[in-house]
């Protein structure tokens, strides 16, 4: 670790002293500044349906020499520490998904995901998306719903098990964004840069992001 930038922690890498920045994989100094690591789609899910999807999984043991350096971190939870960062059009420690298209961002509160099912069809910068959130896991990310030359409509089937369906095939889709059912089976929709942020951090470090209100 390094420090912050905005409220948002930056990491230090060993080999050439860079610094990134953990929302956006971007280093800020260093040899490799203004290089970015790919990001990939954070998958939060309950431990048996990880299980399930991944039965020769291995589990990080907490027994390490660094336990000295852990702390307990509760996401979600007011600190007067990060108060002044970001805008007020939320609570500082209000959760959303945090997307990112060609440039341009926008904030999806949870509680207004929740409101429209857990599926929302959107455009940002010029893309169609689908952001998904499923209360179950605490899981929200983004999609691109572009499959070949069609845009897709998605909806949440209403089932005890997250999952949401195309109204053009019918297939059926996961939380990871892959067709478990119908005719497109095994085909998955492109993951877009996303993931749950507290809004303090998403709008300070995105001072000019969007933010979506259910109706």
């Amino acid at each position: 670790m390094f420090g912050l930038l905005d409220g948002v922690l930056t990491m230090i890498d060993r080999e050439t002293g860079s610094v990134w920045n953990h929302l956006d994989g971007k280093a800020t100094r260093g040899d490799f500044q203004g290089a970015r690591m790919t990001m990939v789609p954070m998958f939060h899910m309950t431990w048996g349906d990880w299980k399930s999807s991944h039965p020769d999984t291995t589990v990080l043991s907490p027994d390490t020499p660094f336990q000295d350096r852990y702390r307990p971190v509760t996401i979600g939870r007011f600190n007067p520490r990060e108060a002044s960062f970001g805008d007020d059009r939320l609570v500082s420690n209000a959760l959303v998904v945090g997307v990112e298209v060609n440039g341009q961002f926008k904030g999806y509160p949870l509680e207004e995901l929740q409101k429209v099912g857990g599926v929302l069809n959107d455009t940002l910068g010029g893309e169609s998306i689908v952001v998904v959130y499923d209360e179950g896991a605490r899981m929200g990310l983004a999609y691109s719903r572009m499959l070949g030359d069609q845009v897709l409509e998605l909806f949440n089937t209403g089932t005890d098990e997250f999952t949401f369906q195309d109204e053009q095939t019918g297939s059926t889709w996961d939380r990871q964004g892959t067709a478990s059912a119908g005719p497109l089976k095994g085909t998955a929709l492109d993951f877009i840069p996303s993931f749950i942020s507290e809004w303090y951090g998403w709008s300070g470090y995105h001072p000019d992001t969007g933010l979506f209100e259910a109706g």
